[in-house]
């Protein structure tokens, strides 16, 4: 059930990300377009060399497109970029400043059902009460009115922050959401991508957050 529920996952936020981009490059792509169709005409009546050169040209220029449209992620041991965000409550929270603390950082959207299902974890974990541990979860892009109504139905307690630019999103590039990082010293020791559930995932993050405590 986790790869089914990552795959979807990772399926609409790559939408939304090149969504961020592609009005940006429509023009080029119709250029790009016309392009090709002429380039296609002309291999109908063009010498084999001549037809040979222009397939090599459109296969760099695919690769070099695959490339600057690729997604490098954060790997676990990389240092944890830092960021302030502001929360609902209307606070703020610097990474930097819990340091010396384990910080469970999610990343999640109301229109994401997996995430959605995660989230009584971080409700039960900031009953829990564990001394030496700051969780947040960055919602991805949500006008705040959204994020605020959805605090006020779902009666959560635990800190949420907007990122309604993607700001933080930008320096925490994921092909998915939810998509969580354990952190300790500064440092990312866990990344969990996709959801198995509230329960499961209490379970597999407190079992996290108690290891980096030892």
């Amino acid at each position: 059930m986790r790869r089914v529920k990552e795959l979807f996952v990772v399926t609409v936020m790559s939408l939304s990300i090149v969504g961020l981009t592609a009005c940006g490059a429509a023009a080029e792509s119709g250029e790009a377009q016309k392009s090709e169709a002429i380039t296609e005409e002309s291999a109908d009546t063009s010498a084999e060399s001549t037809v040979e050169e222009s397939v090599d040209v459109n296969t760099e220029t695919s690769v070099e497109a695959e490339t600057e449209g690729s997604i490098k992620e954060l790997s676990e041991g990389d240092k944890a970029p830092d960021f302030t965000a502001e929360l609902v409550d209307g606070t703020e929270f610097k990474l930097s400043e819990h340091e010396n603390e384990v910080v469970l950082l999610n990343f999640f959207a109301s229109w994401c059902p997996p995430c959605m299902g995660e989230m009584p974890a971080f409700e039960k974990l900031k009953k829990d009460n564990i001394e030496g541990l700051s969780i947040l979860c960055v919602n991805c892009m949500e006008d705040k009115a959204t994020v605020d109504q959805l605090v006020k139905d779902e009666g959560y307690t635990f800190p949420i922050a907007y990122d309604v630019e993607g700001k933080i999103g930008q320096l925490y590039p994921t092909e998915g959401i939810p998509y969580t990082l354990v952190i300790k010293n500064g440092v990312i020791e866990k990344i969990y991508l996709g959801a198995d559930g509230a329960d499961a995932q209490y379970a597999e993050y407190k079992s996290a957050v108690e290891e980096c405590m030892k």
